[in-house]
């Protein structure tokens, strides 16, 4: 009976599941339909402007509409490698974590054409069309997927603007993963939304791509277009408004948690006419466009003030939006202070227009080494490129890296990171740039893989927190912690929040500032002894510019706390509640679940540990290539080692004081000891290497 209740419950999830991808599915395919049908009434008032063939190029690229203005998606174009310490889960230098390489992670790449998959970056067919055959092959493609997936062994050099560079140094992240590429644009499996919804195996997908809105210089003349309302407005744009593609991002995440979705921020900072350009404005009563007259106006340049120029797509609430930075210039490329860190000069800078913080993170993407494609029959082309593209593409070759970390210290080559562990993550353990906590260039902060991996381990013996938890409506989750005082304490959570109705009308979508969050939780911190409340990071939305400030965040789904000098061994109670009622995507009412990661914790000692050791348990090394010394007090009632699995792989219950345990046989990973007396148990890290 148990077995067949099972099955029927099962398959009622299954069904209840795809029924709802079918219904995303069919909802985003009219919309399309409906886009593409006032893109033809578009093209029948400028005429003069397009031939046949860009008409229908433009229609597979159909981003949305700028008021009544067609916007047009288009691709944005190792040292960053080492910046974001990817080179050291490569190395396996990380105590704890083998190498990683990304054997068993698949990435899948929304992007302008098919990849050119016999490049020999890309051997043993790691990188996989899903198009038809008969789409174009693309260099940006190419390129992007290079950054996720290059193996890094061509050797020789290449010549680029008379400079020589290594072919070795085009080593992407994850140099043994795969690919599944498939095209941004409307092809026959639907444009990129109804093929979000229709693909069963998707867990991280990159999209380099990106919609400006403002001031456009579409091709290599002097010639710009300006994408807004002029009659409504001549300085703003709808840049900063969480639009339709957002939404529909916003929905596929929070009906699908397991899609990590990382998308570009755009290379659209400080583009604007110079004296002698052409400049053109669009009529919206005559509908087509005309070009700016003497004395009117101009609007001015893309982020004129410094934020502010991040497009429809990019500023969805669920997923991971990636801003680029120049090479750091220290020794190794390492990050040693925020100052090291320069933000890209072309790379679009948030915030959303509610306030909430846009780009959510950075990493490096200019002088990249990368795959490039020319033609079918060259295989060994290669260029230095920069832009935010390949930004985002170091993030989501790390996402899957950490994905391999986990496999690996859980010995469970299927487990997946839900998107909001994953956002959780990697925000919290970024490295602190520009102005202090989050800010409108740098978001979070320079990503790190390498601190990401450590709180993997470190939760194994309790020195972090990693978990996602479910908040029941009006209820406060809470969990207390220790501070090490060694360190900052730091505190995030995530979560998933249904899509909000985009705002339409002009006035809205430019002025309207309210808060795009539907479900909005609350995280603080509480120092137990002296019940001080510390609150999170927040930006303000009426100075974008000013430094973050801490209080009630009312916009993120990301919130963060911060105790730059905790009380050494004191007890801190995590407090997560929420405002209003908390709903699901159809309005009804609903738990929420949250990403929680805390550090510079450890675990909480019990009353019989501290006896324990008040006997003077001594475990050296615990960091080792062979044996483990152990001293004790007292007798030792049982020795046991598990490894990450909690599988028990060596015990013994001699009661001698002094013992070695030989970790020979064993390979190189994290275990734990467990040590029993008289007194209680302790158990202890032990890493081998």
């Amino acid at each position: 009976m148990k077995k067949i209740l099972f099955s029927i419950s099962f398959l009622f999830s299954f069904y209840f599941s795809n029924a709802q991808d079918l219904k995303l599915r069919n909802e985003f395919r009219q919309q399309r339909l409906e886009n593409e049908k006032k893109l033809d009434q578009y093209f029948l008032t400028n005429t003069a402007r397009y031939s046949d063939k860009e008409k229908e190029d433009l229609k597979s690229r159909l981003a949305g509409f700028t008021g009544v203005i067609p916007v047009f998606y288009s691709a944005e174009e190792t040292g960053a490698n080492a910046t974001a310490n990817v080179d050291e889960l490569q190395n396996g230098t990380i105590p704890g974590v083998s190498a990683i390489t990304g054997n068993g992670v698949k990435i899948t790449v929304f992007d302008e054409g098919r990849v050119h998959d016999t490049h020999e970056q890309f051997t043993t067919s790691r990188a996989v069309n899903k198009e038809a055959s008969t789409l174009a092959k693309s260099a940006h493609t190419t390129s992007v997927t290079g950054v996720i997936i290059g193996n890094g062994t061509a050797t020789g050099n290449f010549t680029q603007s008379s400079v020589s560079y290594p072919k070795a140094n085009a080593k992407g992240v994850l140099p043994q993963a795969t690919t599944d590429s498939y095209l941004f644009s409307t092809t026959a499996l639907g444009d990129k939304f109804e093929k979000l919804t229709s693909l069963s195996d998707l867990n991280i997908s990159n999209h380099s791509y990106g919609a400006n809105n403002g001031w456009n210089k579409p091709g290599a003349a002097n010639t710009y277009y300006w994408y807004g309302n002029y009659d409504f407005s001549h300085l703003d744009t709808y840049s900063g408004t969480y639009g339709t593609d957002d939404s529909k991002f916003d929905k596929i995440v929070y009906s699908q948690p397991n899609q990590i979705i990382i998308k570009s921020t755009g290379n659209y900072f400080g583009i604007g006419p110079v004296a002698n350009s052409t400049k053109y404005r669009y009529d919206t009563v005559a509908g087509n466009w005309v070009q700016f007259a003497p004395g009117d106006e101009l609007p001015p340049a893309n982020c004129s003030l410094g934020y502010n120029c991040i497009g429809y797509g990019s500023l969805a609430k669920n997923i991971i939006t990636v801003g680029a930075v120049n090479q750091l210039t220290t020794t190794g490329q390492k990050y040693t202070q925020s100052s090291d860190v320069v933000k890209y000069s072309s790379g679009s800078a948030g915030p959303r227009k509610d306030g909430a913080v846009k780009p959510d993170l950075v990493a490096v993407g200019v002088d990249m080494i990368m795959p490039n494609y020319t033609s079918n029959s060259v295989n060994n082309s290669y260029l230095v490129s920069l832009g935010t593209s390949y930004a985002s593409a170091v993030v989501s070759g790390i996402a899957g890296a950490l994905t391999q970390v986990q496999r690996n210290l859980q010995s469970n080559s299927t487990l997946i990171f839900k998107a909001d562990e994953m956002k959780a993550l990697l925000t919290h353990t970024a490295n602190e740039a520009g102005r202090p906590g989050p800010d409108v260039w740098y978001g979070w902060g320079l990503v790190d893989a390498k601190k990401a991996a450590q709180v993997l381990v470190n939760k194994l013996t309790e020195d972090a927190v990693f978990s996602r938890n479910t908040l029941q409506s009006g209820n406060v989750f809470t969990k207390e912690i220790q501070a090490t005082g060694s360190e900052p304490l730091k505190v995030s959570i995530s979560w998933l929040d249904p899509a909000i109705v985009p705002f339409t009308t002009d006035d809205d979508m430019q002025n309207n500032h309210a808060s795009r969050l539907v479900n909005d939780l609350d995280l603080r911190v509480v120092e137990v002894s002296s019940g001080t409340t510390y609150y999170p990071w927040k930006l303000d939305i009426s100075n974008p510019n000013a430094n973050a400030t801490k209080g009630d965040n009312t916009v993120d789904n990301v919130e963060q706390v911060v105790i730059d000098s905790p009380t050494t061994g004191g007890i801190y109670r995590i407090e997560v509640g929420n405002k209003n009622s908390l709903v699901n995507q159809d309005g009804n009412s609903a738990t929420q679940d949250f990403a929680l990661v805390a550090t510079g914790t450890k675990k909480i000692v019990t009353m019989s540990v501290n006896n324990l050791i008040k006997d003077d348990v001594k475990i050296y090394p615990t960091r080792t290539k062979d044996v483990v010394n152990i001293n004790l007090e007292n007798e030792a009632e049982r020795i046991a080692l598990f490894d990450m699995n909690g599988k028990l792989i060596f015990e013994t219950t001699d009661k001698a004081k002094s013992q070695i345990i030989n970790l020979n046989k064993f390979p190189s990973s994290v275990y734990i000891i467990t040590i029993k007396t008289k007194s209680g148990i302790i158990s202890k890290k032990i890493i081998k290497e």
